[in-house]
């Protein structure tokens, strides 16, 4: 992998994700700076955020990337992420990622939340 090249280090951190490697994706993030959003949760600090990702990843099934566009430092990816929950679905995201001195400092990732919601509803 080429370390300063910015999608090649999102591109790192994604497969990383897709192995269940927590920590290879950490060695992705900023120490310092760093910020997530998404439809369901924001963090700060890069060692929650992979916390919670270690817990909320398992349901990841396969990332099949579909399309990626890079400017400077921003890269963006759509992605199509397979999960399984009580049964496999398909959720489509846009993945922005913006890397600063050779690791990413700033996520923000758009899905459409329903599934995981569900997962949280309160039963009738």
């Amino acid at each position: 992998m080429n370390r300063t090249d910015p999608r090649a280090i999102v591109e790192s951190y994604l497969a990383a994700i897709g192995a269940h490697d927590y920590e290879g994706a950490r060695r992705h993030l900023a120490d310092t700076g760093f910020r997530y959003d998404s439809p369901i949760s924001s963090f700060s600090d890069p060692d929650d955020f992979i916390q919670q990702l270690s817990m909320s990843a398992a349901i990841v099934q396969r990332i099949e990337p579909l399309k990626a566009f890079v400017d400077g430092r921003d890269v963006c990816h759509f992605l199509r992420f397979t999960i399984q929950l009580s049964e496999k679905e398909s959720v489509k995201v846009a993945h922005w990622a913006r890397v600063v001195d050779g690791r990413i400092q700033q996520l923000d990732v758009v899905f459409d939340a329903h599934v995981y919601r569900r997962m949280f509803e309160a039963p009738p």
